[in-house]
């Protein structure tokens, strides 16, 4: 095997999970070849900022953080940007892009997810655009009229973001969602009742257990019919559905896929020269999206690429939600999950929910208001869990 001074690592993916795997493999091996391979311009922006972006004035350049040059420059690494890549050719180590082929000893996949498309009808259905890259903002930001209508797709973490963020900068959200409450598949219902409340009071409206069928051109408006014929007239439409893993390259080069790119503790999928990192990645406790995990990842994967394999120590995944009207922390419990949610504290300082099973362990909780700040504990007494159950 190549030493770390001679080996060639290359990075597909220039978001947080491509670079922050570069930054440790870079700290670990100052000498190592790094290439990192961009389908955009390779620039280091905070992608979680997308959704709070239009409250703080930003616009899609100001959202760049540093720019492709200088952390090509810092760390000494060899940036390939406006590059998609065909496919992985494995038994060969190579890669082959829209910039010709390069060969590499290890390979990180890096790619994140793509927004899922709603299947909905209706000549204006491509006017539903989804946030989740730069240009995406670029584009989006540029529909928006000053304090229009904008119709959101979707409750989940992204739109009920999103719906806080334009309701913060004077724009009209209307979100519709198939179920019930925001971010119904997150939290207990009295904690999606309480963002409900404090987005409605802002002058969000919600349209739940409903779908959108249609959308039709209405000039350079949209007009959107749901499932039960209600009509929604906006000036823009937002699409936040979910996301889909970015699985297509990994499958054809015959690495084992499944809801994501499977990998083993270290990060390294089916073929040992190949590792995934972030959204694209299925660990063994299944995906693990978020900024948390991504860099608990790399601080693993990166010694493992070098040839130490190390495990991955995932800390509580716990998540800050970005609504300002009505802030709130949760440790996500996996769907299906044996065990009930249980309100503990709720008062004129917020409210706590913990999710427990049926021996009392705790595995979940929601906070909001003042009682974030109980984050750090209860994420100290998970972790003491898991070392106990550990050792036991």
């Amino acid at each position: 095997m190549a030493q770390p001074a001679s080996l060639h690592v290359v990075v597909i993916g220039a978001g947080l999970a491509g670079y922050g795997v570069l930054r440790e493999l870079r700290r670990l091996a100052p000498d190592a070849r790094l290439t990192l391979i961009a389908a955009d311009d390779g620039h280091f922006y905070s992608k979680p900022a997308l959704s709070t972006a239009l409250a703080k004035g930003k616009t899609a350049k100001s959202l760049v953080t540093i720019p492709a040059a200088k952390m090509a420059a810092s760390l000494n690494l060899d940036i390939r940007s406006g590059r998609i890549v065909e496919a992985i050719i494995a038994d060969q180590q190579v890669i082959l892009t829209t910039g010709g082929p390069l060969a590499y000893d290890k390979l990180v996949i890096a790619m994140g997810a793509h927004p899922i498309r709603a299947a909905i009808d209706g000549d204006g259905a491509l006017r539903a655009v989804s946030v989740n890259h730069l240009d995406h903002y670029a584009d989006f930001r540029q529909r928006l009229p000053a304090g229009g209508r904008v119709l959101i797709i979707g409750a989940g973490l992204v739109g009920t973001e999103f719906a806080n963020d334009l309701a913060s900068s004077g724009y009209a959200p209307i979100v519709v969602d198939m179920l019930g409450a925001p971010l119904a598949q997150l939290v207990p219902p009295e904690a999606g009742d309480a963002i409900r409340a404090a987005l409605s009071a802002k002058g969000v409206a919600w349209h739940f257990g409903r779908r959108v069928g249609a959308i039709h051109r209405n000039g350079a408006a949209s007009r959107a019919v749901l499932d039960d014929g209600t009509v929604i007239d906006c000036d823009a439409v937002l699409s936040a559905v979910g996301l889909r893993p970015n699985t297509a390259l990994a499958r054809d080069a015959g690495l084992t896929v499944a809801d994501a790119i499977i990998v083993d503790s270290t990060g390294r999928t089916s073929d040992p020269h190949i590792f995934a990192i972030g959204d694209c990645a299925q660990y063994p406790s299944g995906v693990a999206a978020y900024v948390t995990p991504i860099m608990a990842a790399a601080r693993a994967i990166a010694p493992s690429v070098l040839g130490t394999p190390t495990a991955i120590d995932f800390p509580p995944l716990s998540v800050q939600v970005k609504t300002t009207l009505c802030p709130m922390v949760l440790l996500p419990v996996r769907a299906g999950t044996p065990g009930a949610w249980a309100t503990v504290e709720s008062d004129e300082t917020g409210a706590k929910y913990l999710f427990r099973n049926s021996d009392g362990t705790m595995l979940g909780y929601v906070l909001t208001h003042d009682k974030c700040a109980s984050r750090v504990d209860l994420d100290r007494e998970i972790a003491a869990q898991a070392a106990y159950k550990e050792a036991a």
